[in-house]
Order: C-alpha cells, then structure tokens, then sequence
C-alpha cells in the first residue's frame, strides 16, 4: 500500500536538518568555515589582528578612525556586534573609559586587554587617570601586543595555531624592522634637537623608547582648555628650549598650540597616535608617518 505521507515527511526531515546545520555554521569558529569574530576598539588594534589571524578571523573596529575613545558612545549596532563576537580586544590603561561599562556587559567572549602586564608610564599623579594608555606608540610594546593577539587567537581557535604563528612571525618581523628604523632616523637627528612638544600627551612611551624628551605638553588630556599662563608659559618653553617644529595630531583642535608656535617662529606638524589620515591607514603606516614627520621637523638625515 502506497504510504502518501512518506515524501512529506522526508523532505520535512531534511529541512529541519539543513535549518540545524545552519545554524550550527553560524555560531561555530575555527573550522576553516566560519570564521572567528572579533572586535576591537580602535582601528589600529583591528589591523594588528587582521595580520595575525589572516583569513580564519573577521574583525571590525568599534570606533571610527578620529573618534576619541575617552567620549565616544556607541551606537546600538556596535553594541550588538561586542555581544556576537566571539572575541573583543581593547587596549585598556582608560583609554576606551567612555565604552568600558558597555563592552563588560555585552561581550560574550573573552575580552582582552592588550596592555596588560605592559611597563607602564605614569602621568602627574594628581591627573584624574595617572596612567599613559599609549604603549603602542613604542614599537617594541606593539610587538608585545601583536603576541597576546596571537596567544588569544590560539586559545579560541586551536585548529588555527599553525596559522597565527606563521602570520605572527613575519608580522613581528615587520615590526622589528620598523623599530630600527625609528631608532636611526631619531639617531640622525641632532642631539640639541631631540626635544618633543606636542598637542596632547599621548607620545611619552615614544619618547622614552627612541630618545627624545619631551619638554612641553599643551593639555594633558583632549578636551581640556589651557590657561593663558599656560599658554604664555609654552611660548617661553619653544624660545628658550630652541625646539625647531611642534607637533599635533590631526584630528583634534589645535589653535593654542598653533598661536604659541608663531609666536615663537617655530613650525607646526603632524604626529599620529590612534588615528588615520589620508594615505594612512595601517598601524605600521602611521608609524612610518610619524618617523618621516620627526626627521622633517626635527631635522633628521
């Protein structure tokens, strides 16, 4: 006897079985299928783990290139993109204080933070947050920070070890070759010039890796409004420290840095800590930015 139902009930099996599937491919990672997911706050740390995890990791950053990470907030589809991830890198020290509290409560995977157990410059200790979150800015950290994205790439995704490692090493590679150069060029320029002043104070960690001292910051903090003592005390510091060029980043407003340097007759360029510009769009990028602004500036062969 002919059994009408057989058909119906199959084709229903398969469905449900494909529906199954699907869904599985979605929530899964690592498999050489579906990629891990990963966040991270700023572009320039999304960038580290693109090298890292090549094509068995997806990221995206949180932030837009020039957003301040100290005020930003997020919109809902950022949210919900910190609670499908499968991992969340930020660098920590307060830098991402403004979405802190948003990324602890949605993550639903580990949440790494890429400074940790870094040497850590301190701030004027009466500052409202005492620490320099800028690590990355000395070469030699970012590469501290591109094996801890290695090291969590692993721990979620073993079946990618062979991979992270490999794109790791030739990364570091990079890295450390960008280091060397950073260094010669700061060797080339005069040593009576090696004398930074900038906008705000995001370069301490560049400093003291590299050689220069930092003689003037204008505010500690993007946001804040210098006094006219202070203002008065800058144009003071640039004449009597002969510093050839200050220094600002681009995508904050800096009219008091820009009146002091004319008044004191010195020139005005850029130095990038966490943002892009034009041309720029990779962590090595910016710091091959920043070693051509410092030789032009300062006077480097």
């Amino acid at each position: 006897m002919r059994r009408p139902f057989a058909y119906p009930v199959v084709i229903l099996g398969l469905i449900v079985g494909l529906a199954l599937g699907a869904c599985g491919d979605e929530g899964g990672h690592g498999d050489g299928e579906a990629p891990v997911r990963a966040v991270a706050t700023l572009e320039i740390f999304a960038d580290m783990v693109r090298n890292v995890g090549g094509e068995r990791v997806d990221v995206d950053a949180l932030l837009p290139s020039g957003a301040d990470p100290h005020t930003f907030d997020l919109a809902p589809n950022r949210v919900a993109d910190i609670a499908r991830a499968d991992i969340v890198f930020m660098n920590g020290l307060a830098l991402e204080e403004s979405i802190e509290d948003v990324i602890a409560n949605n993550a639903e995977g580990p949440v790494v933070r890429l400074s940790s157990g870094l040497p850590i410059t301190e701030r004027d200790p009466e500052a409202a947050v005492n620490v320099n979150p800028h690590a990355w800015l000395d070469v030699r950290l970012a590469a501290l920070y591109v094996e801890t994205i290695r090291d969590e790439l692993i721990a979620i995704d073993p079946e990618g070890r062979a991979t992270y490692e490999a794109n790791a090493t030739a990364y570091l590679e990079r890295l450390g070759d960008l280091d060397r150069a950073m260094e010669e060029t700061v060797a080339s320029i005069p040593e009576a010039n090696r004398k930074l002043v900038t906008f705000h104070d995001a370069f301490p960690y560049l400093a003291e890796r590299y050689g220069l001292e930092v003689v003037a910051v204008v505010v500690p903090s993007p946001g804040q409004e210098p006094s006219a003592q202070a203002v008065a005390d800058l144009v003071r510091t640039l004449e009597s420290e002969g510093v050839p060029a200050v220094y600002k980043e681009p995508q904050f407003n800096a009219e008091v840095l820009d009146r002091a340097a004319s008044e004191a007759g010195v020139r005005v360029l850029d130095l990038l800590s966490d943002a892009y510009i034009e041309g720029v769009d990779s962590y090595v990028g910016l710091m091959e930015f920043n070693i051509a602004q410092l030789r032009e500036g300062l006077g480097g062969g």
